[in-house]
């Protein structure tokens, strides 16, 4: 063999004497346990000092060699020691000349499954950075994420300095002639600092920081592949994803397992790939959830429903995890399930949230928001996207938020409409509609659902289409008016309708909110607004808040023509 390209070679094995080998591998351990004090890097530099002045290849060296390495180390063996080192480690024959090799096979018994798992994604990762998956030392060096290495990991290290560090452990004794990185050599790396690891998490962890792997979509990827089809490793269908749901937590309903499934199932096309698994962070969510609960209900209040969604992503602000918390708990129980969490999409919302977050301004306007529709559903039209946008962007300011976003509920009624458009026509009939409601809510009368229809459906052809469903939108609409109905009477008083109103209108001043409560609620008329009459009277109050913004702009306009300045509002 090559000792240079192999010099973990294990020689463990076949001695007559199973003490020996106890007495070698604890002699060993203590020794590169002092390296170990000395940094991350100290027992690859030992090596590899060894291996320069094995010239021959033999994997052996004199012993006082060996302990002159030690000693370049920083490292002084004592008398006892070094006796010791020739009784267990040198060749048979020559009681002058130790077998290095065999000294550093007794310390890697820590490498372990797991972390040989961690350096195979790594290496492949990096490999598909390279022409032809061939790793090169350019890439190894563009790529490495300096944090990972910290001075915990190499004392007296100055922290600007890891990056250095860690590209000195890569000289040419350790590349291909064309700077090609070999597995071998790869691993040779990582089973060099093993031993520097306590448990194989944090040196997973490490191997993860290195690269910016995210360690719960690792985790993913290798639970994902141990059931798909050799011949179609990146697909699983419903009845395998089940199977692999039952290894991860066998106390999973059947419910919650279907709702995992067809959250991930963005293209509803009776398979989930790779990609949809790892995108949606369904493990991480999971994973969080068991964290968080306690009782192990898998139900999340909202403090805990907080602290999971600043865990999943830390650019998450509390205003923003407020609203995917308001928007998620649609019943207003103050509970959120993992079912729940699934089944009201916000594992997309949380996508979404990242194309938010990329936005140095933090919003969107109408071109984002096509780019990003077009993403998750590649068949809308520019009708329908300016129906979503004009459904958020209630106050017409050309800019949404993510919490606007999140309030206007319009994936949830896009899923909705979607789920009863089978012919993806992009309209409804009123029977299909009907459906619809009774799945928002089944306990509407067939009165509320004929007010409804009548809001929303075009007079022409008796059909609800996709952009009057979502204008007015009445599954916004409907959960805030619920929100306020507290006593479930279908009846808001003056003051609940007043702040619901509120909601709705957010740009809104409380004289502007006075306005549109007096249209149902006059001050000397009725005191109460039923369910039936907010929905039959809504185009009014609509109206007359698009008259008050229509009002507002033409006053800035006067305002800046008197100033001198040109209004572009």
């Amino acid at each position: 063999f090559k000792v240079a390209s192999a010099p973990y070679v294990d020689r463990t094995q076949g001695h007559d004497d199973a003490n020996d080998d106890h007495r070698r591998k604890e002699f060993t351990l203590r020794v590169l346990g002092k390296l170990k004090e000395r940094g991350v890097h100290a027992v690859r530099v030992f090596r590899l000092h060894l291996h320069s002045m094995d010239v021959e290849n033999t994997g052996t060296v004199l012993a006082r060699t060996f302990e002159g390495a030690l000693a370049h180390m920083g490292v002084r063996l004592k008398e006892v020691e070094f006796e010791r080192l020739i009784e267990l480690f040198t060749v048979p024959g020559d009681d002058r000349t130790v077998d290095y090799v065999k000294f550093l096979s007794f310390g890697v018994g820590n490498w372990s499954r797991q972390r040989e798992e961690s350096v195979t994604e790594a290496f492949e990762v990096l490999g598909q950075q390279c022409p032809g998956g061939m790793l090169h030392a350019e890439v190894l060096g563009r790529l490495f994420r300096p944090a990972a290495l910290t001075p915990a990991l190499v004392p007296d290290m100055v922290e600007h300095e890891s990056a250095h560090e860690f590209l000195t452990q890569w000289s040419d004794s350790n590349l291909a002639p064309d700077g090609i990185i070999r597995w071998n050599d790869f691993q040779d790396y990582y089973m060099d600092i093993s031993l520097s690891f306590d448990s194989d998490q944090q040196f997973c962890a490490f191997v993860c920081a290195s690269w910016g792997i995210d360690a719960d979509d690792w985790l993913a990827k290798k639970v994902f592949r141990k059931y798909t089809d050799p011949d179609n490793a990146d697909c699983l269908v419903f009845s395998d994803f089940l199977k692999m749901l039952d290894e991860l937590d066998p106390t999973m309903s059947k419910e919650e397992a279907k709702a995992w499934y067809d959250a991930i199932d963005d293209d509803s096309s009776g398979e989930v790939s790779l990609g949809e698994f790892l995108s949606s962070k369904v493990l991480k969510v999971k994973r969080l959830f068991d964290e968080f609960d306690t009782g192990k209900t898998r139900i999340a209040n909202k403090a805990t429903m907080l602290k999971i969604l600043t865990s999943l992503n830390d650019s998450i602000t509390e205003e923003d995890a407020e609203a995917v918390y308001a928007y998620a708990d649609s019943d207003h129980s103050g509970e959120v399930a993992f079912c729940e969490f699934l089944e009201n999409n916000l594992l997309k919302l949380l996508q979404i949230f990242d194309e938010f977050d990329r936005h140095r301004r933090r919003s969107c306007n109408l071109t984002d928001i096509k780019r990003l529709f077009s993403k998750l559903d590649p068949y809308l039209g520019d009708l329908e996207v300016n129906a979503i946008y004009k459904a958020i962007d209630i106050d017409g300011s050309g800019e949404i938020s993510f919490v606007e976003f999140c309030e206007s509920n319009i994936l949830r009624a896009k899923a909705l409409f979607d789920k009863y458009d089978t012919t993806r026509s992009r309209t409804l009939t009123q029977f299909m509609l009907r459906q619809l409601l009774t799945e928002l809510d089944g306990t509407l009368k067939e009165s509320e659902m004929d007010v409804i229809y009548h809001l929303v459906a075009d007079p022409n052809d008796g059909k609800v289409h996709f952009s009057g469903f979502l204008n007015p939108n009445v599954v916004k609409l409907k959960i805030l008016f619920d929100r306020y109905d507290q006593d479930r009477s279908r009846n808001l008083d003056r003051n609940e309708f007043r702040c619901m109103l509120r909601d709705v209108f957010k740009s809104c001043n409380d004289e502007e909110i006075e306005q549109l409560v007096g249209i149902l609620c006059p001050a000397d008329g009725a005191s109460d607004v039923s369910f039936t009459t907010y929905f039959k009277r809504f185009k009014e109050i609509s109206r007359q808040h698009d008259l008050i913004h229509l009002a507002k702009r033409r006053a800035s306009r006067e305002k800046a023509k008197a100033r001198g300045l040109t209004w572009n509002g």
